[in-house]
């Protein structure tokens, strides 16, 4: 079983649980940063589960809240709109660029994972969601698809921001802003699988193009789809 998640700070004793004795949680693919992970509250699993560290941005020193590489990470091409689905895609096609190893290691993480596995960021839905939706274009779900779950994360986007601090007050206009720009639209990742497609030819063939094995491809297919 695969989830995919927000950070996992302040999770009840009762879904510790329910994820260590019902899933049999073994291993969590932690897609946050070095500074992410100092600032969090601590981990709730206390050694009982694996956990990859694999940060899909360049390195960063954790006592550092503004990396050197901030604001140049998300790069819009020549006739791009500076709207929010075009800024925002082209902060999610750096995570290709910067980090392949770390999109990889997370699936191969996922693959070699004796129990259930949880990939998780700090709100679940950028990092995870691009990670995601490269997972289920490995697997065969038609590209077509796979915009529909990274938009599920809209459902939650209220639950997300308060729970990390970034909400304002219900009815008010910097909520409404808050919510808009924080949403997932499925139009979003049709643009990035697109320009991957492009260049790429598919999402398996950046894959393969960064290391990716026919012994990868089985483990994957072997652990998620029996």
């Amino acid at each position: 079983m695969l989830l995919r998640s927000d950070n996992l700070d302040d999770l009840p004793q009762t879904s510790i649980e329910w994820l260590l004795d019902d899933l049999m949680l073994s291993d969590v693919i932690d897609l946050r940063t070095n500074s992410e992970r100092a600032r969090a509250q601590g981990f709730p699993f206390d050694g009982r589960v694996r956990v990859h560290k694999l940060s899909l941005y360049p390195g960063d020193d954790p006592n550092d809240p503004m990396p050197a590489w901030f604001g140049e990470f998300s790069v819009l091409e020549d006739g791009d709109p500076p709207d929010t689905v075009h800024v925002v895609a082209g902060h999610y096609l750096g995570y290709f660029r910067s980090r392949p190893d770390s999109i990889i290691g997370a699936l191969r993480a996922v693959a070699g994972s004796p129990g259930a596995a949880i990939i998780n960021c700090a709100a679940g839905k950028d990092r995870t969601g691009t990670v995601s939706a490269v997972l289920l274009a490995a697997l065969g779900v038609p590209e077509d698809q796979i915009p529909a779950d990274y938009a599920a994360s809209t459902e939650r986007i209220v639950a997300i921001l308060t729970k990390l601090g970034f909400m304002a007050g219900a009815g008010s206009g910097e909520h409404d802003a808050d919510v808009q720009s924080q949403s997932t639209p499925p139009e979003l990742m049709e643009l990035v699988l697109r320009r991957v497609a492009r260049d790429f030819g598919s999402v398996a063939g950046w894959l393969e193009l960064n290391g990716w094995t026919a012994d990868d491809q089985a483990g994957l297919e072997a652990k998620l789809l029996g």
